[in-house]
């Protein structure tokens, strides 16, 4: 159920540091968040509230484009980065599943519990795309990792 997830991040990647979650809305307004100020990203029925340790922000659903991890990349490493340019990893939430994009094509993707127990590998399709359930998690806080990025999100 969408509504019973919460998600928090911290992440490194190849592509330099996340260090915001960023809210896109269709009208075009873009409002990050920093993780400094420990956001976190619940579901309320139609609504996605985003709670930090300054402010709550709640958004209707059907007004927002998309919710990514915003990455800031050192400017010694632009250069190469284009040169050697990877599409941009996405992850969401939808349908009690967890959504991940833009990927490597055939790359693993583990789920472990806090307590290091795996609690499934998953590989991304030849789109760089993967859908995980969600809907067999107990609630508690859970990794995930990729060959690119590494974040833990809070079923609860």
């Amino acid at each position: 159920m969408l509504a019973a997830i919460t998600a928090t991040a911290w992440a490194q990647n190849d592509q330099g540091s996340q260090n915001a979650i960023a809210i896109y809305q269709k009208d075009g307004q873009v409002t990050k968040f920093a993780f400094t100020e420990n956001p976190v990203v619940t579901y309320s029925g139609n609504d996605v509230v985003l709670t930090t340790t300054k402010t709550t922000v709640q958004y209707p659903i059907y007004m927002l484009q998309k919710i990514a991890f915003d990455v800031e990349i050192p400017a010694t490493d632009v250069k190469e980065l284009e040169q050697d340019a990877k599409p941009a990893m996405q992850f969401r939430f939808e349908g009690g599943m967890l959504v991940i994009t833009g990927g490597e094509a055939g790359s693993t993707v583990s789920l472990y519990s806090l307590s290091g127990v795996m609690e499934g590998q998953y590989r991304l399709d030849s789109n760089g795309r993967a859908t995980i359930p969600l809907q067999q998690l107990g609630k508690s806080l859970y990794i995930v990792k990729t060959n690119r990025v590494t974040f833990k999100f809070r079923k609860s």
